[in-house]
């Protein structure tokens, strides 16, 4: 018998909607962080942190190998917005998640409290049966392989029982390879790395059927979709 299915979840532009401007916030204070940390100008700030990205896969892992960076201060600083004032409740998120048969994660570059502060705002904290953040990966990043079979050993699941949702295409591919069954959100076009695409995560329903059938096993009998 199959076992339960592992729905994960990355957080920003997937569990709230683009629109929302929290990780623009975000990625400003990062852009701050960097200028007055490194005391250099926006646009040296701006080529520092792609040379980063493509060295590193995050400005953390960049600052934290050249300059001796605390990850704790680098995330305690960036993650400082109001959370609460910016990312509304999302009842119809909250109703599609309780209808999932299955565990629901949290995977995401961002730290622990964040998510737990921007799950808090959303109205869903208690309906997550755990939160990987970027401490559990080693600040090792989506997409690099590393955090996806850690998280797949942590939880104990078969990749072909796991569900990853995703708004960035790149921080599929890893999943695809592993044998997850993956859904772009606010994707353009299925096919690989994506084997569904939906505007929003609350019409993760539409795809189900296809993972509960053909990715894990599971049969989707008795499974209703938010009432």
């Amino acid at each position: 018998m199959a076992s339960d299915p592992l729905f994960i979840f990355d957080l920003d532009n997937t569990l709230y909607p683009p629109h929302v401007n929290l990780w623009r916030l975000v990625d400003a204070r990062i852009e701050h962080y960097v200028q007055d940390r490194l005391g250099v100008d926006p646009l040296t700030a701006g080529r520092v942190r792609k040379d980063f990205l493509r060295e590193f896969g995050t400005t953390l892992r960049g600052l934290m190998h050249h300059h001796g960076v605390s990850p704790s201060e680098y995330l305690d600083f960036v993650h400082d917005v109001p959370i609460p004032e910016i990312v509304p409740p999302r009842p119809e998120l909250e109703a599609m998640l309780s209808s999932l048969p299955g565990r629901r994660v949290v995977f995401t570059n961002g730290s622990e409290s964040y998510a737990r502060r921007v799950l808090s705002a959303l109205g869903v904290s208690d309906l997550m049966d755990g939160i990987y953040g970027i401490e559990f990966m080693e600040y090792v990043a989506k997409p690099s392989r590393y955090p996806y079979e850690k998280l797949l050993g942590a939880t104990g699941t078969n990749p072909r029982e796991s569900l990853f949702c995703e708004d960035i295409r790149e921080n599929l591919v890893p999943a695809r390879e592993l044998g997850m069954f993956t859904v772009w959100v606010g994707g353009r076009e299925e096919g690989f790395p994506a084997h569904a695409v939906i505007e929003d995560v609350c019409d993760l329903p539409r795809v189900l059927p296809r993972f509960l059938c053909n990715g894990t096993g599971a049969s989707q009998e008795g499974w209703l979709g938010p009432e």
